[in-house]
């Protein structure tokens, strides 16, 4: 049972991070060097991509016409993102944007000769052998390529997710701690052998008058 319940917690405790870190929204400082548009054949891995509810078009045959952005990092390794709308669903950035994020993009197309650093800000993954990119949710020109923006959304979300989870443990010691199962200790002296006894006898539970009840629902 207990190696059921390690194995338990550490599938879920993976399951957590592959959400958070795909999720929450992270920034790399990188060079656009073009914008685009594809016809793209969405298959198995069309859960990453945007809602068809968010006002995307997409053909029958599952094909959608998709903006995307290239850039290289200052490091030279290349880098590809979509540019597509949430809208209100999930994750919720409310974009509603792409067009202009697109025009935004497009004029921060530079070369390497004449470079124009920017940092990106997106969520998602980038897996080329999947074809899943990260949808990017805004672009901001920053100084040179070590230039490195603070990532306070990822850090206000995580900071306001640590409050909930600290108050719903606290919530529930409390709660824990009003219908946790008391003992009376009960003090005895026996006057033959001039000791005294203590006795631990537990106390009916908080639930005890539930449980009752419920008992006598079902004629027990």
């Amino acid at each position: 049972m207990r190696v059921v319940q390690v194995t338990t917690g550490v599938v879920f405790g993976v399951l957590v991070f592959l959400f958070l870190d795909y999720a929450l929204p992270s920034r790399n400082t990188v060079r656009i060097t073009n914008v685009y548009n594809q016809i793209t054949d969405l298959g198995p891995n069309a859960i990453f991509y945007a809602s068809p509810r968010t006002g995307t078009v997409e053909t029958s045959d599952g094909r959608r016409d998709v903006r995307y952005i290239a850039a290289v990092r200052p490091g030279g390794k290349p880098f590809v993102y979509r540019n597509e709308d949430t809208g209100w669903i999930w994750p919720p950035y409310f974009k509603y944007d792409s067009s202009n994020l697109h025009a935004v993009a497009s004029d921060q197309v530079s070369t390497a000769a004449n470079p124009k650093w920017v940092s990106i800000t997106a969520y998602g993954w980038r897996i080329p052998w999947w074809t899943i990119f990260p949808n990017a949710i805004s672009i901001d020109p920053v100084a040179g390529p070590n230039d490195r923006p603070l990532n306070w959304l990822a850090m206000l979300i995580l900071g306001l997710m640590g409050a909930a989870l600290l108050a719903i443990w606290r919530m529930w010691n409390r709660f824990r701690g009003r219908h946790a199962p008391r003992r009376v200790v009960q003090v005895r002296h026996d006057p033959s052998s001039a000791t005294t006894v203590r006795q631990v006898a537990p106390m009916r539970p908080a639930g005890g008058r539930v449980r009752r009840w419920w008992d006598g629902l079902r004629g027990r």
